[in-house]
């Protein structure tokens, strides 16, 4: 992760849990909940919760039971999750993804919910996710949708930047005067860098479509008024595969293979 990134994240370390009480950020946290939770271990299990930011996901799966590690390197948001190592079941990596040294094959269910698409090196990334993961275990990884995003800026009429997102495939995330580049991804490419990885996709989904149907601004003025009504319908665009790249999130659920897994693709007539 780039110091700009971290930085970023401090900025955000004391008022986290107020950001995602935005109905737009709670609608595709619920959401992408809702579809994660039912990977969870039945058992209490070891769970890599990638980007751990203050914990609140963490908090979630410790009342559940299950062993957590958090890897996060922004200082302040780690400072804040740090309170969680007094329940004696979570462990914190103050480490990027890049440089943070886990138990190969010992994680139960391996979370990325928006930190993939930070680190410099995304597939390989994903690469380091799978390894963490123990065989059959899930690998779960949430990123910035590509096409929702062009599709943003069109409706802007920002046409010229909308392609050059498409053509770089970068986009920059604002708060105040602080800003960080981020990786952008479609479905397919997403989909391949989870089959490099030696991951087999369970699902790809879009989360809140109807910000590329009706615009952002609308559907956060349709979440605030009807949170649970809006919030059903999105349910049922998410469930659609072919609407994946119109959400404004990505959220990709993959197996880790048992055999074959993270080796480089076979030569051209080799069996």
């Amino acid at each position: 992760m780039s110091g700009a990134a971290v930085g970023l994240f401090d900025s955000l370390a004391e008022n986290y849990e107020q950001h995602f009480a935005e109905p737009h950020r709670r609608a595709y946290d619920d959401l992408a909940w809702e579809l994660v939770s039912t990977w969870l271990p039945d058992r209490p299990g070891t769970i890599v919760d990638v980007g751990c930011g203050t914990g609140r996901w963490a908090r979630r799966l410790l009342k559940l039971g299950h062993q957590v590690i958090g890897i996060e390197p922004a200082p302040k948001m780690a400072a804040r999750a740090e309170a969680l190592t007094d329940t004696g079941r979570f462990t914190l990596v103050r480490s990027d993804l890049e440089h943070a040294e886990l138990p190969a094959a010992g994680a139960d269910l391996v979370l990325a919910m928006g930190s993939l698409q930070y680190s410099q090196d995304p597939a390989a990334a994903l690469i380091r996710l799978a390894g963490w993961a123990r065989p059959d275990a899930r690998v779960c990884v949430l990123v910035d949708s590509l096409i929702a995003l062009v599709v943003e800026l069109c409706r802007r009429g920002e046409t010229d930047t909308a392609l050059q997102r498409l053509s770089e495939r970068r986009g920059h995330w604002r708060i105040g005067d602080q800003q960080a580049g981020l990786t952008l991804f479609d479905a397919a490419e997403l989909a391949a860098a989870f089959a490099a990885a030696g991951l087999s996709v369970d699902s790809c989904t879009g989360l809140l479509v109807g910000a590329s149907l009706l615009g952002r601004t609308e559907l956060v003025d349709e979440l605030a008024r009807n949170f649970a009504g809006r919030l059903a319908i999105e349910r049922r665009l998410s469930a659609r595969p072919e609407l994946a790249d119109l959400g404004k999130q990505l959220l990709v659920i993959g197996r880790r293979e048992t055999s074959r897994r993270n080796q480089p693709p076979a030569r051209p007539g080799s069996p």
